[in-house]
């Protein structure tokens, strides 16, 4: 069961860090009038704001990526980054209702699921190969 639950979450880790890969890149480096013409929210900040903001989205793609999906012992971290993830997801929906932008929440609402589903799979235990094979030591 366990080993399942990781597979899922090294799932969930790979589809996060694709989708802040893009975000986090696209608000990096899009040029201000493409950000505009896509009602991205970072438009609202000082450009250099946005930028840092992009940066951060990105550092959390490479932190899914390395952590979630490839490194699998550092839970902690792992669970630190999904956390991360979580509040990132928080701040955006509150941005995104102060601007009426309703229809972006189910986004944001996934987003969190599949962080949450990796500190969940963070926190369970790996079984001993006495206990896989049903014998107690």
């Amino acid at each position: 069961m366990a080993s399942g639950v990781r597979i899922i979450a090294r799932i969930a880790a790979l589809l996060l860090a694709a989708a802040f890969g893009f975000f986090g890149y696209f608000k990096s480096f899009a040029p201000r009038a493409v950000l505009e013409q896509h009602h991205a929210w970072t438009t609202a900040l000082p450009d250099l704001a946005a930028r840092v903001v992009g940066l951060s989205e990105l550092l959390a793609a490479a932190l899914l990526l390395i952590f979630g999906a490839i490194l699998l012992t550092r839970r902690r971290v792992t669970a630190g980054v999904a956390l991360y993830v979580i509040a990132n997801q928080g701040c955006a929906a509150f941005v995104h209702i102060a601007r009426g932008e309703t229809g972006a929440l189910p986004q944001n609402a996934m987003l969190a699921g599949l962080a949450l589903l990796i500190i969940l799979a963070s926190r369970t235990r790996r079984a001993k190969p006495e206990e896989a094979m049903g014998r107690r030591v």
